[in-house]
């Protein structure tokens, strides 16, 4: 099996982590060099942040890396309302796309207004966008998504549901997530299996119960093709081990070739269409 990762992060001096230093253990590039090596990654999108002022630069840092190692597919952090954002210069440093971080309704009013302006740019390079973004914030982006039609847009870890102390029954799960899930109409939008120990209390409790039923309700609405494994590499390793993002809850019953697209295929297509 060819698996690619649709969500990581490598930062320059390392994720400082939850005891102050980078739960990789080592360099992160080199470490995780060794991992797509163990189980076959072909390709991984690596998402830029630069949201708090200790993370400056690294834009630049995964630039430079995309540059001489042709696995990593990059995405350009950008703030909410676009300032200071050339997508051009993006696109000639090698980027495929743009991430960007949506805490609240505000923060995706801004997107959403700047990605209504730049979209046939976004579209014309089939840009991949990653989003974190919360449910009240995905409330707002329907129609500047909608104009994203050229593009592969990304939601990143469930759609951000939240810790849940226990595992929430089916109506609640889709309450939850309902400003997600109205977002299954457009054909483009995708989400990401990627940061399941952020559902659990507590962080380590493998195999995420508590995310069961949101994996659930995002196979039934999404389907199999527009679903994409993320290992969330490295802050993941704070919580569990990269073999247990691996195997996410809830896809053991799923068709070898449905587990297939949603460990690689639906991200190896994605970037393809570049």
């Amino acid at each position: 099996m060819r698996r690619a990762d649709a969500h990581l992060h490598l930062f320059a001096d390392g994720y400082p982590g939850r005891y102050g230093h980078s739960p990789a253990g080592g360099d992160e590039l080199a470490v995780y060099q060794g991992i797509r090596r163990a189980h076959g990654i072909s390709r991984a999108l690596v998402v830029g942040y630069e949201g708090e002022a200790r993370f400056t630069g690294n834009n630049a840092h995964i630039a430079r890396l995309a540059a001489t190692h042709d696995w990593i597919a990059p995405v350009a952090y950008v703030p909410p309302d676009g300032t200071g954002v050339d997508l051009e210069e993006y696109w000639a440093a090698g980027f495929v796309g743009i991430a960007g971080y949506l805490p609240d309704p505000a923060a995706a009013d801004d997107f959403a207004a700047w990605t209504t302006r730049v979209a046939p740019a976004l579209n014309r390079v089939a840009a991949v966008v990653s989003l974190n973004a919360s449910p009240a914030a995905s409330a707002r982006l329907g129609p500047a998504l909608a104009g994203l039609d050229g593009c592969t847009v990304l939601f990143s870890h469930l759609g951000l549901p939240g810790a849940q102390p226990g595992t929430p029954d089916r109506e609640t799960a889709a309450a939850i997530l309902a400003p997600l899930t109205d977002l299954a109409r457009l054909p483009h939008v995708g989400v990401k299996i990627s940061g399941l120990y952020a559902v659990s209390v507590p962080s380590s409790d493998f195999p995420h119960p508590a995310a069961r039923p949101f994996v659930d309700l995002l196979l039934a609405r999404f389907g199999t093709r527009r679903l994409y494994w993320g290992s969330d590499y490295a802050p993941a390793l704070d919580h569990v081990s990269f073999a247990q993002t691996l195997h996410p809850v809830g896809l053991d019953g799923l068709a070898p070739d449905e587990r297939i697209d949603i460990l690689g295929g639906n991200l190896l297509r994605a970037l393809d269409r570049r």
